[in-house]
C-alpha cells in the first residue's frame, strides 16, 4: 500500500545538476531547439544560423532558407526551399544556383542538398549590425594621461551639481 520514499537528500551531498557544475548554454539551447528544427528539415541549426556565412552577404540579403526535405530514407538529394524577397532576386538566384549548392553541401561536407526550390515572400526581420567599436586615443605621456582625467572630473562635477 505505502509506496518506497526516496530518502531525503543528505545535505553534503549538492544535487545532481549543480554538482555538474556549469552547463553550457549552447548545449541547452540546442537541445531545446533540435525538435523544433528538426520538424523543418533543420537537423543541424548551423545552417540558418551561418547563412551570410554560406552565402555571402550580398545572396544572404535577399535569400534566406525555410526548409530541407530529405527524400524518404535517405541523407542525399535533398532540397532546399529558399524564401526570396522579390522577383529579381529570383533572377539573380537563378543565376547562382550552383554556387549556392556548392557552398551548402560544402558547409555540410557532403552533396545534401541536391536542388533549390524557390517561394517568393516577405523574409525575417534582421536584427541590426552592432556599431563598430571605435578605439580611443590612448594618452602616450603621462601629461596627457592626467590632463584628460582632469578634464573627465570636471565635466563630472559640473553635471552633478
Amino acid at each position: 500500500m505505502s509506496a518506497a520514499r526516496k530518502p531525503p537528500p543528505d545535505a553534503a551531498t549538492p544535487p545532481p545538476r549543480i554538482a555538474r557544475g556549469f552547463i553550457n548554454i549552447a548545449s541547452l539551447s540546442a537541445r531545446a531547439a533540435k525538435p523544433a528544427l528538426g520538424k523543418r528539415g533543420f537537423a543541424a541549426a548551423e545552417i540558418l544560423t551561418h547563412w551570410p556565412t554560406i552565402v555571402g552577404p550580398e545572396l544572404a540579403a535577399f535569400a534566406c532558407p525555410i526548409e530541407i526535405k530529405f527524400p524518404r530514407g535517405r541523407n542525399a538529394g535533398a532540397v532546399l526551399h529558399l524564401r526570396i524577397a522579390n522577383g529579381a532576386a529570383a533572377t539573380l538566384l537563378h543565376l547562382k544556383t550552383p554556387t549556392i549548392l556548392a557552398r551548402v553541401n560544402g558547409f555540410m561536407g557532403y552533396g545534401a542538398v541536391a536542388s533549390l526550390q524557390v517561394a517568393q515572400g516577405p523574409l525575417p526581420k534582421r536584427r541590426p549590425e552592432p556599431p563598430a567599436v571605435v578605439p580611443r586615443e590612448t594618452p602616450t605621456t603621462l601629461d596627457d594621461a592626467l590632463a584628460k582625467l582632469r578634464a573627465a572630473v570636471e565635466l563630472r562635477t559640473r553635471t552633478r551639481r
